[in-house]
């Protein structure tokens, strides 16, 4: 059963996700007065922005869960991301506004962290010795896009936070050294969502996986359709950013479909 505590912290991190996607994925043009930081070019905020959405479906998803195993999916990707971000964060603390964003920014990524160990700490004292329902495994040809994924997702994210001066290599627009490591953070959060897939290898604990995932890929496609212009000139890191942006989404959608046949059959 899912605690209290772990459904409140659950919902409050929706809600601040969907400020989040507010502010940088329909604002983004705007980050100058209405962001933490400013934020060029507007794609950048998009993305981040597609990535704090694909969050809220998540947490929102979790939310709603009775049963503590089909919530937890929440739990590792959202932690990775508010450490990161904290990192980033006072690395780059010069960047940001000293406005009420900006101190609220902070705020919150310094609470973040130990709110979420907390309430992870009690719910697994609550969920001591039940034992946790098993659905169906992952189809074989699914866990190897999902590992590959995590693979491409980590590593790029790694880089890109480690040595932000790698992101003129690596990504398919210009990052500044704080939106590499903001772009970084989430790549690495995603990427231990899906490595997190694989390992439970589990459908019906995929699901509030899947549907932030298909949320992500579309996000993001629509964000490359609103800023095309910013893409590299040469092309070809935009067309396999294009490519692994739809992987994404057909992967998500695979998911969300299998575990909708399962939810169906009672799997």
């Amino acid at each position: 059963m899912l605690t209290r505590e772990l459904r409140a912290i659950l919902w409050l991190f929706a809600a601040l996700a969907f400020a989040a996607g507010i502010l940088l994925y329909v604002l983004s043009g705007n980050t100058d007065d209405t962001f933490s930081w400013s934020i060029q070019p507007p794609l950048t905020a998009a993305f981040l922005g597609a990535g704090y959405w694909a969050a809220l479906v998540l947490f929102v998803w979790s939310a709603s869960r009775r049963e503590w195993d089909r919530a937890r999916a929440a739990l590792l990707p959202a932690f990775v991301i508010a450490v990161l971000l904290l990192v980033a964060t006072l690395v780059h603390f010069d960047r940001f506004h000293r406005d009420l964003f900006g101190w609220f920014w902070l705020s919150a990524y310094i609470a973040v962290p130990p709110l979420l160990l907390a309430a992870a700490a009690r719910q697994l004292r609550a969920a001591r010795g039940a034992p946790a329902p098993r659905g169906r495994a992952l189809p074989a040809g699914l866990r190897l896009v999902l590992v590959v994924q995590a693979l491409a997702l980590t590593g790029v994210g790694v880089a890109l936070f480690v040595s932000p001066g790698s992101a003129g290599s690596l990504w398919p627009w210009t990052l500044t050294p704080l939106t590499a490591r903001a772009v970084g953070a989430f790549c690495v959060g995603f990427g231990a969502a899906a490595a997190q897939a694989v390992w439970e290898n589990d459908v019906p604990r995929l699901a509030g996986s899947a549907l932030a995932y298909a949320a992500l890929g579309a996000l993001e496609l629509v964000a490359l359709a609103r800023y095309p212009g910013e893409l590299d000139g040469s092309g070809a890191r935009g067309a396999v950013y294009v490519a692994f942006a739809a992987t994404v989404l057909v992967t998500g959608v695979w998911g969300s479909a299998l575990a909708r046949r399962a939810a169906v059959q009672g799997g």
